[in-house]
């Protein structure tokens, strides 16, 4: 039996004739934000997973930065959705959130129906996304 190699040096992908694959981070520009709804505490958006997970549709909670949301974006069913995600947008349809401090791995619903929360506090989209978010709850709140 061959003896297998822990890691592939850089010469070692040039000795089978290969070119190594590119890779580029870039990040979105832009994100358009169509909806957006401010909870009153992270439990009634838990209801809100819930009823989507009974319907069959798979769903978690996002955290970053004392804020806890689910979004939908809009998938590239249109040349002009596509072209924009060329260019760095992204539309998401809708935002629900709420405040959350500390982070929590599960949030349960009235029906102690657990919901996983995922801490996206190490991705920088989402701690933009989260400070923009903040900035709303405060207009909300004096429009109401």
């Amino acid at each position: 039996m061959p003896k297998v190699k822990e890691e592939d040096s850089e010469d070692d992908w040039e000795d089978r004739g290969q070119d190594k694959v590119k890779i580029r981070y870039e990040p979105w520009r832009e994100i358009i934000i169509k909806e957006c709804v401010y909870f009153q505490n992270a439990s009634d958006l838990a209801e809100i997973i819930a009823g989507l997970r009974a319907q069959g549709v798979p769903g978690s909670l996002n955290w970053a930065n004392g804020v806890v949301f689910f979004y939908t974006d809009l998938h590239p069913d249109t040349n002009s959705i596509a072209n924009d995600m060329k260019d760095g947008k992204s539309y998401w349809l809708n935002v629900s959130f709420a405040f959350m401090n500390p982070y929590k791995p599960l949030i349960s619903t009235r029906a102690n129906i657990p919901i996983p929360v995922i801490n996206q506090s190490s991705n920088n989209t989402m701690k933009d996304v989260t400070e923009w978010l903040k900035k709303q709850s405060s207009i909300s709140k004096r429009n109401v």
